[in-house]
This record gives C-alpha cells, sequence and structure tokens, in this order.
C-alpha cells in the first residue's frame, strides 16, 4: 500500500499541534520560522537552508508539551530550566530522516553564540542562532502584546541589542537590524500574513512518497510528544494503537486497515496539546467550563490531521473516538450510521485502555473489572457491544496491547 505523503503538510500540521500548547496564542512556532527565514535571507543563506530553516522555526519547541513550560519559555527567558526542551526536541528528531535535518538547530536554539559547542558546522550554529534570535523576539511580542507588532518594534529592538554581543553571531544581529528596520517585517506578523507566508513556502525539498507504514514513525513521534504531557497519559496513545491493532486484526479487517487504525490510535489526541495541564491533571470532577475545554480535543485533532493528503480517512477514525453510537457524543454528535468499525474500534481502545491506567482522579482498574465497565458503556449507547465483547474473550491479550505488557 503506498499514498503520497506532502512532508511540507505533515510538518505544518505538526507546527499546528504543538502551537496549540500555547493554549491562547496559537502562530509561536510559525512566526518564529518568518522572523528566522527573513532574516536568513539578508544573511543570503540559499533556499535549501532557508527552507531547513523555516522547518526548524516550525518544530523548534517540539520538546514542549506541557503548557506550563510553555509559558515558563515565553515569560522567563533566563529560566534555568529552558535547555530541557532542547535536549527532547533534539531526542525526538534526529532519528527521523529529514526531519533529523533539524535536529542540532533545534538542540542549540536556546544556546548564546559565545556558548554554541566547537562540533557544531557554521550552518548549524547559524541556523541555531537565527531560531534563537526569532524566538526571543517573539518572546518579547507574547509578553507585550501582539496586536500591533509595529509599534513595539524599537523597544524590542532595544532589548535585543542588550545583550546582542553575547547572544547573537555579529552578523545575525547585524541581518536582524537591517531587517527590522523594515515596517513590512513586523506588520507581515500579524496571523492572516503569517498563513498566507506559509501558503507561499513551496519547500520542494520537503515533498517526498512513502509507504504508508512508514509513516509509522512519524505517528509515534506525534503520540510521545502528545503522552508526555502529563504522567497520568503516558503511554496512552502507544496502548491505544496496540489494543486497535489487535481488535483490527480479531475483527478480521485487511491489513492495511490494520495499520491505519494502528495510526489513527497513535495521534488519536494530538489535540488534547490544547487543553491547560490544570484541567489534564485535576484530580477531581471537571466544572462545566472546564469540561468544555477538553472537549475541545478531539475537534482538534480532526483540523490538524486531514490537512495533511492521505490522512483524510484516518483523521475521522482518529477524531471520533468520543462520538457515540446514541450520537450523544462528542463533538460533532455523530451516530451508529456514520461510525465505521475502525473509528469504533479506537473508542472501545480508548476506553480501555483509560482503565488501565491511573488517572488523577482514581487508580488503575485491574483487568477483571475492565469488561464490566466497558458493558456499562455499551449499555448507554456509547461502544459498539460486538467490539467490547471481542476485547473481552481474549481479555489477558487485550490488556497486554493496552499496557504494552509484552
Amino acid at each position: 500500500m503506498s499514498i503520497r505523503i506532502d512532508l511540507k503538510s505533515a510538518v505544518l500540521a505538526l507546527s499546528d499541534a504543538l502551537d496549540l500548547v500555547g493554549v491562547n496564542d496559537f502562530q509561536h512556532g510559525k512566526r518564529v520560522a518568518v522572523m528566522a527565514r527573513e532574516v536568513g535571507l539578508a544573511l543570503g543563506l540559499p533556499r535549501d537552508r532557508l527552507d531547513d530553516l523555516f522547518c526548524a522555526g516550525l518544530l523548534h519547541d517540539i520538546g514542549v508539551s506541557c503548557t506550563t513550560e510553555q509559558q515558563r519559555l515565553a515569560w522567563e527567558w533566563e529560566w534555568a530550566g529552558k535547555d530541557a526542551h532542547c535536549r527532547r526536541g533534539h531526542h525526538l528528531l534526529r532519528p527521523f530522516g529529514h526531519l533529523s535535518r533539524l535536529a542540532e538547530t533545534v538542540r542549540y536554539h536556546h544556546t548564546p553564540w559565545t556558548e554554541l559547542p566547537d562540533f557544531l558546522s557554521e550552518a548549524e550554529a547559524v541556523q541555531g542562532n537565527l531560531v534563537l534570535l526569532a524566538d526571543r523576539v517573539d518572546a518579547l511580542l507574547i509578553r507585550q502584546g501582539l496586536d500591533n507588532p509595529l509599534a513595539l518594534r524599537e523597544g524590542i529592538c532595544a532589548e535585543v541589542a542588550a545583550t546582542a554581543d553575547r547572544v547573537l553571531a555579529p552578523e545575525v544581529f547585524a541581518a536582524f537590524r537591517a531587517v527590522a528596520a523594515r515596517e513590512a517585517f513586523w506588520i507581515g506578523l500579524a496571523p492572516r500574513h503569517v498563513l498566507r507566508y506559509l501558503a507561499d513556502m513551496a519547500l520542494p525539498d520537503w515533498r517526498v512518497t512513502i509507504d504508508f507504514p512508514q509513516f509509522h514513525p512519524v505517528a509515534r513521534l506525534v503520540s510521545s510528544i502528545v503522552d508526555a504531557k502529563s504522567p497520568f497519559t503516558a503511554s496512552h496513545s502507544m496502548g491505544v494503537a496496540k489494543l486497535a491493532r489487535h481488535l483490527g486484526e480479531r475483527l478480521g479487517l485487511p491489513e492495511e486497515s490494520v495499520v491505519q487504525v494502528e495510526i489513527a490510535g497513535l495521534m488519536h489526541d494530538v489535540g488534547k496539546l490544547c487543553v491547560p495541564d490544570e484541567i489534564v491533571e485535576k484530580p477531581a470532577r471537571l466544572t462545566a467550563t472546564e469540561f468544555s475545554v477538553m472537549e475541545r480535543h478531539s475537534f482538534e485533532t480532526f483540523q490538524i490531521l486531514r490537512h495533511i493528503p492521505g490522512m483524510e480517512t484516518i483523521a475521522e477514525w482518529a477524531a471520533f473516538h468520543h462520538e457515540a453510537l446514541n450520537g450523544r457524543g462528542y463533538p460533532f454528535r455523530h451516530a451508529a450510521d456514520r461510525l465505521r468499525p475502525e473509528a469504533r474500534i479506537v473508542a472501545v481502545a480508548d476506553v480501555f485502555q483509560a482503565l488501565c491506567q491511573h488517572r488523577p482522579y482514581r487508580g488503575a482498574h485491574p483487568p477483571e473489572e475492565i469488561p464490566r465497565l466497558l458493558e456499562g458503556f455499551v449499555a448507554r449507547g456509547v461502544l459498539d457491544g460486538d467490539l467490547v465483547a471481542l476485547a473481552g474473550e481474549d481479555l489477558d491479550a487485550s490488556w497486554r496491547a493496552a499496557t504494552q505488557a509484552g
């Protein structure tokens, strides 16, 4: 089975997911990418390096999944823990083909120019410094307000200049001063202009064709970012994916569908990055307002995944995991006639795996209790009874898949 994966679209979708971590600021990575590239253009970098720089800007915070960490990075430039997400991002990107080209830039995007290690190539050092510059400028914008970046130009340039001799390469600072003198640079940071900038980017080296199973590592990358959001959800996406594969095989789905439903399981909670940490980890029942925030996550999953060519159907299977056969689920209120077997599998796997895990408001349920609890969902018209029975018939194997125990 082969589909065409536009890696540019996948990178932009991943950037959309990472921007959700900001909760109320959805374009940090995109603005960093735009600013870094504009300064890189002033430096005269060749097109291929500009493209890699742009993608590194989009994904520079790939090691961040917690809203509290993201907020500290924006508001505390000298925070002692700021380097941790750089190391995590480097670890995540290094194994993956094209994405590995961004790993060193991401690793050192918080390291001042005078402290960069000698083993970096000049290109890697400059790219990391450009992302550092753009990241710092955007942090200042976030702190002071994004309504009119042009009005903030003088103050931001003064703050950048105050530490430029230690933090920035001389040529990077000089290029920034030249670019920052243009009003268009600042006006172009408005959301509609940033989106147009992204749409105009061709990124020819970031379009590849891969066999669909080869997309699995990228899906695992996404799931690891999501599951790192809280210790209570560690390995949740992986467990859902493994159980979804197990149920798909037991149901007799074709192998290509089994692979796709596993991918849907890995990526089903990507939209949960938009949910603040205090809601995910609340040790009590959510208020109506808090639950309305939680309900956003499956819709965000749909919006992110459906824009990756070849992923449109998987986007539905992933995003429908809180729909119910009786039509009372969320966010689309789809009923049984709209929910394909693969979507129902992900829904069953999601509930089963969640019951296996400790959550802030309860302990983990032992395997023998899970069939009874799942039957309650069936009785209420939420889950597919045949699939629940399928999971229960081989409970030990289902539990091992959900918990990845062997």
